[in-house]
């Protein structure tokens, strides 16, 4: 069993590449990515005008890449709340995003993700009640965008965690079930993002996780993070895997490949060509990206190769 017939592998491009601001350092660090046949799927920041977005998705198709539209970072640099209680902050969250589903409908990407905004102080029901709102506005927007089209674009809502860093909504498993569960009533163009790096900050077994939401996931991110309060990289910092303080190593994804397998996410049907598992990480200031991809990679092979020889 080769990944490449079972999941895409992809790369959270602005990640790995944070210090890709201009036009041309963006162009050419995608490229780097998409002329490297280990991936297979790139996700991309929608903070990137639209017509950079034409230009990344025909570069996309050339590649024989499928492209992906991240819109967290839209959300954490403008502090949007879907979940606002006020309808104004509500709304104007949503007109954001849907000008995220606009870049993916233009460049030929199937899925836009996102997240939640920050767990609210009081009336968490009433802010449940309004993330549904939101989430089902804009997976009907998705669908309004391709009535001529033969694709789906799905809207998939990034797990986060709740006390430690981001303090998302969503949040912890049961929270994502519910809101999932009420979602997909009204909109099958909607699923989860699961990520392996947010799971210790949830202070959740992966396997609880993913054997709970399994209905629901659809996409997949994998990194690491650092549970050490005294340590630098403390929180949702996505370091390389085997730093030190760092929680996810071979082990750990070895884990998180057998618990995607034994949940059936690899025979997924999803709106991109396969199911997407897509590194998440990001270098320290002093490292090169592209020595910390070689990591990524590294410990994947060996992590597959481990769960390989477990579930033959």
């Amino acid at each position: 069993m080769i990944w490449h017939d079972q999941f895409h592998m992809g790369l959270i491009h602005f990640m790995a590449y944070p210090d890709a601001r201009t036009e041309e350092e963006i162009l050419s660090t995608i490229k780097r990515v998409l002329t490297d046949e280990f991936f297979q799927a790139i996700e991309v920041s929608a903070l990137i005008d639209e017509d950079l977005f034409k230009e990344i998705g025909k570069m996309c198709e050339t590649a024989k890449v499928e492209l992906l539209v991240a819109a967290q970072p839209v959300v954490l640099t403008k502090k949007l709340d879907l979940g606002s209680i006020d309808e104004r902050e509500r709304n104007e969250a949503v007109q954001e995003l849907k000008s995220a589903i606009d870049k993916a409908y233009i460049s030929g990407a199937r899925t836009v993700a996102l997240l939640s905004g920050k767990i609210p102080k009081a009336e968490i029901e009433k802010a449940k009640d309004q993330l549904v709102k939101s989430l089902v506005e804009l997976c009907d927007y998705a669908k309004s965008k391709c009535i001529e089209d033969d694709r789906t674009i799905s809207v998939n809502l990034e797990i986060f965690d709740w006390a430690v860093d981001k303090k998302a909504l969503v949040g912890p498993a049961p929270v994502a079930f519910e809101i999932a569960s009420r979602v997909r009533n009204h909109c099958g163009n909607f699923g989860l993002t699961v990520d392996l790096s947010h799971q210790p900050l949830l202070f959740e077994d992966p396997f609880y996780t993913v054997s709970l939401l399994s209905p629901f996931i659809t996409h997949v991110h994998i990194g690491n993070a650092v549970l050490e309060k005294d340590h630098p990289l403390y929180g949702d910092l996505h370091p390389r895997f085997g730093i030190n303080g760092g929680v996810n190593d071979v082990e750990e994804l070895t884990y998180f490949l057998r618990t995607l397998w034994k949940n059936n996410y690899f025979e997924k049907r999803v709106a991109t060509q396969k199911p997407v598992i897509s590194f998440e990480i990001k270098p320290l200031p002093d490292e090169d990206p592209d020595l910390v991809i070689a990591n990524a990679k590294r410990t994947f092979l060996a992590a597959y190769s481990k769960f390989l020889k477990e579930v033959r």
